[in-house]
């Protein structure tokens, strides 16, 4: 007998391996399968936009960013002198990018959803790592999701993708660094530390919008061990000091470039307390209902706030205190998904002055990291339903996830080709928000470059009766005047948007422009040397001041900037031909009008 058993026994062994390999082979055609359907899906939502036009934006980021073009424009970016925020890692790759594909859109197309489906996949891999079974839901669930699909049809927001292309390394790393402390290897556990904190750093130099993981970690430390140590809390302390300067250097480039002398209505912090209030329910149904989605919603009237506004505060506390109740089972995981979510919208509630605060209260955006809290959560949940879902019933209930999925799929490849070009993205935000006065401004500028004067009226006039406090308005009403032959009509708007926004160099140019052309030359040269105060090297400011100087009788300082000119580029005809013409004691011809619009200022983070 004793003969047969040992016999047998390495059969036996032999048998339990291969099938442990044919498990192993089936999970692995399985991995491959989820990450194929995370592409696949991903590709499919962001497909309508991949040929789209330069939206928004775009213009200040790229098309109109002359630090993109040249090397002396990457030192400007690292320095701090290019764009409105300083966000150096990300314009450096925009900087890479352009030199591939200069002001073809689709390349930077590619590298935004590229992103993001790397995104995805390390949504699934993070929910992995923190113990989610099916965690692959996530992934999906990431690529397809229609709250996120902004951040990747509107070319501006590649700092997002990119953002989290790092922070979520970063997550990893960080938790790698836990398990190996408590573990007691403390040469790999400094290193994922190293890691952790230098991704996020990087991610924070490609948008600022990951700035609360320091907040996150010591909330996955109570969540994992259902206390804080004091580990946790030293471990925790670079990461605040990080955030904490580049939390100082956002909010200065803010009110430096973005924000500037403009004044943007938001009101008092008991106004800002009931906006924060309803954007994090706001928020909440967008991410969960993601069917009414709009890329400028609404503005609320919180100035001053109605008294019912300040009940989001106590529900939200209520929701909070029953899930802590209930922290010693089910309600910890609830909280640490739904902790997540609220503490990476805290820098987008509004008690942080920002220059999008100018449009609207809410951006879908600005969801692209808080929403991985409510996926997590979701993923949870479904895992738990299907699981405790009798087997005879089991098909049904996969049937429905199936049809939710296909449901979300399908509404965020329609959503984003809305962002395809900006006559439709425009035409869509008026159809669901007909007071939003820069969905008026930027669809005027897009009828107005197409030579539709009648019809850009109509849209430009109503986004200066929306908000003829703005800069922006005014000088667009005062092109839109140009353009219908009233310049003298024009000069009040003019000025009016140099006067709101002093150093904003096209508003500036504008006014000095049409001063010069209207008979007004000796008005226009402050507005001329202030110009060329901020870009000296340009030949067409100092052609245009040459024009206004020789009006104003001043005919050997007009010579000498028309010089100038050519001294900068050899290649300006413009600039040749005025300085002929002033030789020959003729007057030169006038200089350039107004552009269509100048871009408008940016929406920002």
């Amino acid at each position: 007998m004793s003969s047969i058993s040992k016999t047998h026994q390495p059969v036996s062994a032999d048998a339990d391996a291969q099938q442990h390999l044919a498990l192993g082979v089936a999970k692995a055609e399985r991995q491959w399968l989820y990450a194929a359907l995370v592409i696949l899906a991903g590709l499919f939502v962001a497909a309508p936009a991949f040929h789209g036009t330069w939206l928004w934006d775009d213009d200040q980021e790229i098309t109109a960013n002359g630090a993109l073009r040249t090397w002396a424009g990457l030192s400007a970016i690292w320095s701090g002198n290019a764009g409105a925020d300083f966000l150096p890692l990300k314009s450096t790759i925009l900087w890479i990018e352009y030199h591939l594909w200069e002001q073809n859109n689709t390349g930077y197309h590619l590298i935004t959803v590229l992103a993001h489906i790397i995104n995805a996949l390390l949504v699934w891999k993070l929910l992995h790592k923190l113990g989610l079974r099916a965690a692959w839901l996530g992934g999906v669930l990431f690529a397809v999701h229609p709250v996120l699909v902004e951040s990747v049809a509107w070319v501006s927001e590649q700092k997002n993708t990119l953002s989290l292309l790092l922070l979520i390394p970063a997550m990893l790393a960080y938790i790698n660094y836990d398990e190996k402390l408590h573990a007691k290897n403390f040469t790999h556990a400094l290193g994922a530390f190293g890691w952790a904190l230098g991704l996020f750093l990087a991610s924070l130099l490609c948008k600022s919008s990951g700035i609360m993981m320091p907040v996150a970690i010591l909330l996955f430390a109570w969540w994992k061990r259902g206390r804080l140590g004091w580990n946790d809390v030293w471990s925790s302390v670079p990461f605040f000091l990080v955030a904490l300067i580049i939390s100082i250097v956002t909010i200065h480039f803010q009110f430096r470039n973005a924000i500037g002398s403009e004044w943007i209505p938001v009101g008092g912090y008991i106004s800002r307390t009931a906006c924060a209030g309803l954007l994090i329910w706001f928020y909440l149904y967008c991410t969960i209902f993601p069917f009414d989605l709009c890329p400028i919603y609404p503005k609320w009237n919180v100035d001053p706030p109605e008294w019912y506004l300040f009940l989001c505060w106590p529900a939200l506390l209520a929701l909070l205190w029953w899930l802590w109740t209930h922290r010693k089972t089910w309600g910890r995981h609830v909280l640490f998904g739904l902790g997540f979510f609220l503490i990476f919208l805290v820098p987008v509630l509004g008690f942080v002055t920002m220059s999008y605060m100018r449009i609207t209260w809410a951006a879908d955006h600005f969801l692209y990291i808080p929403a991985i809290g409510l996926i997590g959560l979701a993923v949870a949940t479904i895992n738990r339903l299907y699981t405790a879902t009798p087997l005879e019933y089991k098909k049904w209930t996969l049937t429905g996830f199936i049809a939710l999925f296909c449901v979300l799929t399908g509404f965020a490849h329609f959503y984003s080709g809305v962002f395809a070009n900006e006559a439709t993205m425009w035409t869509y935000t008026l159809s669901k928000n007909e007071n939003a006065w820069q969905a008026h401004s930027r669809y005027g500028k897009v009828l107005l470059d197409s030579g539709n004067i009648d019809a850009a009226w109509v849209h430009i006039f109503h986004s200066n009766r929306l908000r003829p406090d703005l800069a922006e308005t005014n000088n667009n009403m005062g092109v839109l005047l140009m353009q219908k032959n009233r310049p003298q009509e024009a000069i009040p708007f003019m000025q009016r948007a140099a006067n709101i926004m002093p150093e904003a160099v096209p508003f500036r140019l504008n006014l000095a422009n049409l001063l010069a052309n209207t008979g007004h030359p000796r008005e226009s040269l402050a507005h001329y040397e202030y110009v060329l105060q901020r870009d000296p090297r340009n030949p067409i400011f100092h052609t245009n001041f040459g024009f206004a100087l020789y009006l104003d009788g001043q005919r050997d300082r007009a010579i000498a900037e028309f010089r100038t000119a050519l001294q900068i580029d050899p290649n300006f005809q413009s600039a040749r031909k005025n300085l002929e013409m002033a030789l020959n004691n003729e007057k030169p011809p006038l200089p350039g009008g107004p552009p269509p619009t100048p871009p408008a200022p940016a929406p920002k983070n």
